[in-house]
């Protein structure tokens, strides 16, 4: 493949790799926005349960309780949810960083075969200067030596 085209292909993995980590970064800024909701619904199910027990103190009635209970239930329920969602959106982070750190990794290997491609380009061109040189230099020295 020549040079050129490989350029393009570089090109193009360089483009892929800064969607794929604007795409990680967006996605860890939900996982870390998920896990502050999910610690704020438990922080007000601990206050919730610290002002009932207050109350409770002084004594409850039975439709106090009941209501009681049964927001707890919710509370509960929504944190579940909330670890759910919290679990699946770390997966889908592991996810995208693998996909971001693959892309990168293959940018960064034919990176590296552009760079040795054109240091050998420059050897060869540089041997070929080098060797015009000396024959130019082989030149001048017979003419003059045939003009003595």
């Amino acid at each position: 493949m020549s040079n050129t085209a490989l350029e393009r292909v570089y090109q193009q993995l360089e483009e892929q790799e800064k969607y794929a980590a604007k795409a990680y970064a967006m996605i860890k800024q939900d996982a870390e926005r998920y896990h502050t909701q999910m610690q704020q619904l438990s922080d007000y199910r601990k206050q919730y349960l610290q002002k009932f027990t207050d109350r409770g103190a002084e004594g409850i009635s039975g439709d106090s309780y009941a209501h009681y209970h049964n927001f707890m239930k919710k509370l509960e329920l929504a944190e579940f949810e909330q670890k759910q969602a919290l679990d699946n959106i770390q997966q889908t982070v592991k996810h995208k960083h693998a996909s971001w750190m693959e892309i990168r990794k293959k940018r960064d290997a034919l990176g590296l075969l552009l760079d040795k491609r054109k240091v050998a380009a420059k050897l060869v061109e540089h041997r070929r200067e080098q060797k015009d040189l000396d024959e130019f230099s082989n030149f001048q020295f017979f003419k003059r030596k045939n003009n003595l």
